[in-house]
C-alpha cells in the first residue's frame, strides 16, 4: 500500500521507513471512524456509537487513551486534531485510500472513452486489499457506513464491466464479475452484465447456466423472480438475436465556448450528480435571472457526458410559458422512441419510467416553474440523475440539493469579458472595464451584451460605453438585438401576483439591496404576514435571495443591483407621486421608530433629548439588529424629509462610533446639515459632530466647532442646547490637561442637567467631572462621583458611559493602594465592552488590568494581558496605545528582575510616541538601566 492510511482492508498507518504501525484492536476501530469521516469532525458521541454497541461506563475516558496513543504515531501525530467536542483526521485525498479510491471513481465517469474510462475504473477498484476496515472490531452503525463501501465497490466493477463491454473486452469482465456475485448474489446488474459478457464472448451455454444461478440465488434470498430486464436478456440469449451495444441519445444544445470558472459549482454538481446513490439525484441550480444557470447546467451535462452512457435528455420547461406535465412527457418519450403515448400523465409517467429504469441517462431541465410541473418527470431508479435550473430553490421538491448560484468573481467576470471582446482590448483599459462590470453588478447575462455591444463595434473604446452605463440608465445601455436585460427581468416580474409585484416595485423606490421583513411591511403599509408572503413569491421567483437568519434572528432577503434598478423603474412607472411619498415616509418613520428603541444600550446622542414611546418590537440582541440594519438605516438617512432624517443619523451615530463607524457617522451628519430644515435642526447635529471630534481627540476641530456652536445657541430657547455645549467646552479643556479650567464649566452643566431632569447629558458631564477629579488626584472625589453616576444610570447602561466609569472607578482605587478593588471594576468595564463590541474600551483597560496584576506579583497574568492589549492596539494603528502598552509591559519586566527585556519595552515606548511626558518617563528608565550596568 503506498497510500499513508488504509482502510479498504485491514486499517494501516504507513510509517516513514514503509514499515507500518502495530495497532490494538480498538485503536484500529477509531482510526477506522475517523478515516470513514476524513476531515470531518466526529463528536465523541459518534465515536462511541461507532466503537461500541453498548459502550462502557469508561467509554470518555477510553477514547481519550485511544486518541493519546494514536498521537504517539508520527504520521496521525499532527493530522488528529481536537475539534468542539470531538476529533477530526486531517489528511489530504492522496493520503487515504478511501478517498483516493473516490476520486478515481468520479475522474473515470468524466473519461470519454471507454478504455479510458476501464483503466480508471480497474484503479480505483485494485486499491481494495479485502473487506473495509475488517480487522476493527465495530459497533452495528458503523458496519452499516462499511457496507456502504461495499456498495461503492460493487457500483465501480460494474461501471468497469461495461466500460470493458463497450471496449470490446467481454472475456475479461468475467472474472471480475462472478467474484463480486459470488459475495453479493442478489445483484441483478452483475447477473446483466456477466450473462452479456458470456454471450458475446461466444459462451452461450454459460451464459445461460449465469441466469439459472441467478434466478436460483433471487429466489431463495428474497423470494421473487428476476427482474423484466434479466429476463428479456435470457430469451434474447436463447433466441441468439442479442442486442447490439445501443447507441445513446444526446439532445444536449452546444456547449458554450467561452464558458469560465464556476470551478466550486461544477465541483459540487459533479458529486451530487455521481451514479451509485439508492435514489436518482436530482440538483436544482438556482438564482437571479441572468446569473448562468442554464450556461452552468449545460456545460456540468457536457462534461458528466460519460457518466451517463446511454444519454442526455433536454428539455425546456418555460417558453415562453410554463408548459404542462403532459406536454413535456409526450416530448420525452418520443425521443425515447415509445410506440405509443398514452392519454394520461398518469400513464406517460409510468411509460417514461420504465423507459429510462435500466439507463444511465443524465436529465436536463430547464426553467422550471415549480414542483409539480418536475416531479412527473423524475426518474424512478437510481442510475439516471437529473439537473434542473429555476429562479427559486423549489424547496417542495423530494430529495433535491440546491446549488445556489451567484455573480462570478470580478476575476471570472473579467475573463468572460475578454472571452467576447478580447483579451488585449480589455487589458488595454482595465479601468474602463472594471467600470463596466461594476455597472453590470457582475450579472453574466448583462457582461455577456455588454461585451457583444463591444463586440460590434471594434473601434469603439471601452471608456465611452462606461461612461454610458454610469451616466445614463444601465438598462437602456444593456440590450442588443433578442439580448435584453431587462426583458428577461420583465419576464420573471410579470408572473408575481400583485401583491408580490407591488413589494419588488417599493424595494426599488427605496434601493435596498438587502431588506428584513419589517421594512417591506412598512414599505407595504401592511403586516409582517403580508411582507413575508410576497418576500416568499419573490424568492420562488428569483427576484431576491433568501439568507439565513443572521444574529439577529431575522431572515433578509437580497436583490441584484440592476434588479434593484429595474424596479425603481416600475415603482416609478406604477406608482403615483403620492404613493411613493407614502412608502417612503412610513418606512423611514418606522427606522426612527425602531432605532431608538434598538440603540438604548449606547450612549445617548449629546444632544437635548425629545419624548418617545418605544414600541418593545424588538426580539433578542439590540446590538445585533443595528448590525444587521446598519446598511438599511444609513440608507434611509438619504430618503427621509429633513427632521426624520436627522433623527435617524443622531440616534445612530453613538452606534456608529462605539463600533468602530465613525467615518460613516461624520458622513451621515454633514449630509443632514446640508438639509438641516431650521437652524436648530442644524445646532444639534453640529453638536454631535462636535462631541465625535472631542471623542477622537480632534480638539482644535472640536473647538472650532463648539466656539461656532456657542454662538448660535446663545438665545433663550436653546440654554439646554447650550450645557451640551458647556460641557464639550469642559472635555476639550481636561484633554488638553487644564482641568482647573474645565471644573467650573463641568459644574455648571452638572446642575443645569440636573434642573432640567436631562439624565443623559448628567451622566456625560458626571464622567468628565469623575475624569477631573482623577487627573487631579481627588481619588476618593472620583469615586464618589462614579458611584452617582452608575447610580444615574442604574437598568439603562447607556453603553461605553458604563465602561468609563467603571475604569475610572478602577485607576482611582489602583491609586489609593485599593488593587484588588481595582481589578474588579477593570474587568466589569472589559466585559461590558465586549459585550458592546467596543474595541477601544476594552484596550484601554486590558492595559490598566495588566498593570494591577503586576503590582500584586502576578507576572503570568500581567504578561498574557498586556502581550493581548499590545496586539489589539498594533492592530487598529493606535501608536500611543501601543506605547503605553509597551512602558507598562517595561515596569512588568523590571519588577521580575528582567533588565534587557525591560529596556527593549523602553526603547519600543520611546520610538512610538511623540507624547512629551510619556517619552520622558521612557527616556529616565533606560537612564536608569544605563547606570545600572
Amino acid at each position: 500500500m503506498h497510500h499513508r492510511f488504509g482502510l479498504l482492508g485491514p486499517v494501516l498507518v504507513r510509517l516513514d521507513d514503509g514499515g507500518y504501525a502495530r495497532l490494538s484492536g480498538r485503536q484500529r476501530s477509531v482510526l477506522a471512524v475517523l478515516l470513514l469521516h476524513a476531515n470531518t469532525p466526529v463528536t465523541r458521541g459518534r465515536l462511541e456509537a461507532a466503537v461500541w454497541d453498548s459502550p462502557p461506563a469508561s467509554a470518555v475516558a477510553n477514547l481519550q487513551t485511544y486518541v493519546a496513543q494514536l498521537r504517539r504515531i508520527e504520521p496521525v501525530a499532527g493530522r488528529l486534531v481536537t475539534r468542539g467536542s470531538g476529533y477530526v483526521l486531517e489528511v489530504a485525498p492522496d493520503e487515504v485510500d478511501l478517498l483516493a479510491f473516490q476520486d478515481e471513481v468520479r475522474q473515470a465517469r468524466l473519461e470519454a472513452e471507454p478504455a479510458a474510462r476501464a483503466d480508471r475504473l480497474r484503479r480505483a477498484i485494485d486499491l481494495w486489499r479485502g473487506r473495509a476496515a475488517e480487522d476493527a472490531p465495530l459497533s452495528a452503525v458503523a458496519s452499516a457506513q462499511l457496507a456502504e463501501l461495499e456498495d461503492q465497490l460493487d457500483e465501480a466493477r460494474c461501471e468497469w464491466a461495461e466500460a470493458g463491454l463497450a471496449s470490446g473486452r467481454h472475456a475479461d469482465v468475467v472474472g471480475e464479475l462472478r467474484a463480486m456475485l459470488a459475495e453479493h448474489p442478489i445483484r441483478e446488474r452483475g447477473w446483466e452484465l456477466l450473462i452479456l459478457a458470456l454471450s458475446r464472448a461466444g459462451r452461450r451455454a454459460e451464459a445461460l447456466a449465469a441466469y439459472r444461478q441467478a434466478r436460483a440465488a433471487l429466489v431463495s434470498e428474497l423470494g421473487i423472480e428476476p427482474g423484466p430486464a434479466l429476463r428479456r436478456l435470457q430469451s434474447d440469449v436463447l433466441s441468439g438475436e442479442l442486442p447490439p451495444p445501443s447507441r445513446s441519445i444526446c439532445q444536449l444544445p452546444a456547449d458554450i465556448g467561452d464558458f469560465v470558472g464556476r470551478e466550486a459549482e461544477l465541483a459540487r454538481l459533479s458529486a451530487l450528480c455521481s451514479p451509485g446513490a439508492p435514489v436518482p439525484p436530482v440538483v436544482v441550480i438556482t438564482g437571479p435571472p441572468g446569473v448562468g444557470k442554464s450556461t452552468l447546467a449545460l456545460h456540468a451535462a457536457h462534461r458528466f457526458r460519460p457518466a451517463f452512457p446511454d444519454g442526455q435528455l433536454y428539455l425546456r420547461l418555460g417558453v415562453p410559458t410554463p408548459r404542462t406535465p403532459a406536454a413535456l412527457l409526450a416530448e420525452l418519450l418520443r425521443a425515447l422512441n415509445a410506440h405509443v403515448i398514452p392519454e394520461s400523465v398518469e400513464e406517460r409517467a409510468t411509460l417514461y419510467r420504465s423507459l429510462v429504469a435500466d439507463r444511465s441517462m443524465l436529465i436536463v431541465l430547464e426553467d422550471a416553474a415549480d414542483e409539480q410541473q418536475v416531479v412527473p418527470l423524475l426518474p424512478g431508479t437510481p442510475r439516471s440523475a437529473v439537473i434542473v435550473t429555476s429562479r427559486g430553490p423549489l424547496p417542495a421538491l423530494p430529495g433535491a440539493s440546491v446549488v445556489p448560484l451567484a455573480v462570478p468573481s470580478p476575476e471570472e467576470a473579467r475573463r468572460l469579458l475578454e472571452g467576447i471582446v478580447g483579451e488585449a482590448r480589455v487589458r488595454a483599459d482595465l479601468d474602463a472595464a472594471t467600470s463596466i462590470l461594476h455597472a453590470c453588478g457582475l450579472l453574466p447575462l448583462a457582461i455577456r451584451v455588454a461585451g457583444a455591444r463591444l463586440a460590434t463595434r471594434p473601434g469603439w473604446p471601452l471608456r465611452v460605453l462606461a461612461d454610458r452605463l454610469s451616466s445614463a440608465g444601465a438598462l437602456d445601455e444593456l440590450s442588443i438585438r433578442d439580448q435584453d436585460v431587462r426583458a428577461h427581468f420583465a419576464v420573471s416580474y410579470a408572473a408575481l401576483p400583485g401583491s408580490a409585484r407591488r413589494a419588488f416595485r417599493l424595494l426599488g423606490l427605496a434601493g435596498l439591496r438587502s431588506a428584513a421583513e419589517w421594512a417591506v411591511a412598512a414599505l407595504m403599509g401592511g403586516s409582517l404576514r403580508e411582507a413575508e408572503q410576497a418576500l416568499e413569491r419573490l424568492t420562488l421567483a428569483g427576484l431576491v435571495t433568501a439568507d439565513e437568519s443572521g444574529q439577529s434572528g431575522q431572515s433578509r432577503y437580497r436583490m441584484h443591483d440592476l434588479l434593484v434598478a429595474y424596479a425603481r423603474e416600475r415603482a416609478y412607472a406604477e406608482e403615483s407621486p403620492a404613493e411613493r411619498h407614502a412608502a417612503v415616509a412610513r418606512f423611514t418613520g418606522e427606522c426612527l421608530l425602531l432605532l431608538r428603541e434598538a440603540a438604548q444600550e449606547y450612549p445617548p446622542p449629546m444632544i437635548p433629548p425629545t419624548p418617545w414611546t418605544t414600541t418593545r418590537r424588538l426580539t433578542g440582541s439590540r446590538r445585533d439588529w443595528l448590525h444587521a440594519e446598519r446598511a438599511t438605516l444609513i440608507t434611509a438617512v438619504g430618503l427621509a424629509e429633513p427632521r426624520t432624517a436627522a433623527g435617524i443619523a443622531h440616534h445612530l451615530s453613538p452606534f456608529l462610533v462605539v463600533n468602530g463607524f465613525a467615518d460613516e457617522a461624520i458622513g451621515l451628519l454633514e449630509q443632514v446639515a446640508r438639509r438641516s430644515p431650521d437652524q436648530r435642526t442644524a445646532l444639534l447635529t453640529g453638536l454631535v459632530l462636535a462631541d465625535i471630534a472631542l471623542e477622537h481627540r480632534r480638539l482644535s476641530d472640536a473647538r472650532a466647532m463648539l466656539e461656532d456652536l456657542a454662538r448660535r445657541s446663545s438665545t433663550a430657547a436653546d440654554r439646554h442646547a447650550a450645557l451640551y455645549v458647556t460641557t464639550g467646552f469642559g472635555i476639550c479643556h481636561l484633554l488638553e490637561g487644564d482641568p482647573e479650567t474645565a471644573r467650573p464649566l463641568i459644574t455648571r452643566a452638572i446642575a443645569g442637567f440636573h434642573a432640567r431632569g436631562d439624565p443623559g447629558g448628567l451622566v456625560n458631564a458626571l464622567i468628565t467631572a469623575a475624569g477631573i477629579r482623577m487627573t487631579t488626584g481627588e481619588h476618593g472625589e472620583a469615586i464618589s462621583v462614579c458611584r452617582r453616576g452608575l447610580a444615574l444610570i442604574g437598568e439603562r447602561r447607556y453603553g461605553d458611559y458604563t465602561v468609563r466609569f467603571h475604569r475610572i472607578l478602577g485607576i482611582s482605587l489602583y491609586e489609593m493602594g485599593r488593587t484588588e478593588e481595582a481589578i474588579h471594576h477593570y474587568e466589569e468595564s472589559i466585559g461590558l465592552s465586549r459585550e458592546l463590541g467596543w474595541g477601544p474600551g476594552e484596550q484601554i483597560t486590558l492595559r490598566r488590568l495588566g498593570e494591577a496584576y503586576g503590582r500584586l506579583g502576578r507576572f503570568e497574568e500581567a504578561t498574557a494581558v498586556l502581550a493581548r492589549c499590545r496586539e489589539m492596539f498594533a492592530a487598529t494603528g493606535d501608536a500611543y496605545g501601543e506605547a503605553l502598552t509597551a512602558y507598562t509591559l517595561g515596569e512588568v519586566t523590571l519588577a521580575q528582575g528582567r533588565p534587557d527585556e525591560a529596556r527593549s519595552f523602553f526603547v519600543r515606548c520611546h520610538t512610538l510616541t511623540d507624547e512629551p511626558a510619556l517619552r520622558a518617563r521612557a527616556h529616565a528608565h533606560l537612564t536608569a538601566l544605563s547606570h545600572a550596568e
